[in-house]
């Protein structure tokens, strides 16, 4: 599951204690129109792979600026590598991860060197400034909130379920930074 979510360059915007994503992150879109920010798009609006219905008018609903870059990125995580016909780049390449008898840490740089490759592919991301897991020193350098027993738990957590979860922290070619949140078992 990936979940989306704003942030600022000094916050991050991740979640709370949370193991999955926070449901309805309201994401904003790029900005008042003239306000010189490049625009981030706009799409279909899509719910569990489904095309999502305007009850004031009937027709698809649609989603602008941040809302449509966070659930094109989202589609991209969520597409295995390959399987996307006309464009075989496309996607995540999550098979590769259970392919060989490698360790956790291995595991997890493969991961983050694939969600960089996936993310950074889109031209309306800049940087994608940095991937962590929650278990990582570095994912409670940007959580100071946390105190010391909720870091054991979660690293206790972690590595007891093998449920992993990866903050990506991307910059956006509007000025914007958007926090991706994907997790799922390192097997």
């Amino acid at each position: 599951m990936t979940n989306p979510g704003i942030g600022t360059p000094d916050n991050p915007g991740l979640p709370g204690l949370g193991f999955s994503g926070l449901p309805g992150l309201g994401l904003p879109g790029s900005g008042a129109p003239g306000s010189g920010a490049p625009s981030l798009g706009r799409s279909l609006a899509v719910e569990a792979g489904d095309l999502v219905i305007d009850e004031r008018t009937g027709g698809p609903a649609m989603v602008e600026g941040q809302e449509a870059l966070a659930q094109a990125l989202v589609l991209a995580v969520e597409t295995q590598l390959g399987s996307d016909r006309v464009n075989t780049g496309f996607g995540f390449d999550r098979l590769a991860v259970g392919r060989y008898a490698l360790g956790v840490h291995a595991r997890k740089e493969y991961i983050r060197m694939e969600l960089v490759r996936c993310l950074g592919a889109d031209p309306r991301v800049t940087d994608v400034r940095e991937v962590t897991f929650q278990d990582d020193p570095r994912f409670f350098e940007l959580r100071p909130d946390l105190d010391a027993a909720a870091r054991d738990r979660i690293g206790w957590a972690t590595r007891a379920g093998r449920g992993y979860t990866a903050f990506a922290i991307i910059d956006t070619v509007a000025g914007s930074t958007l926090t991706l949140e994907s997790g799922g078992r390192l097997e």
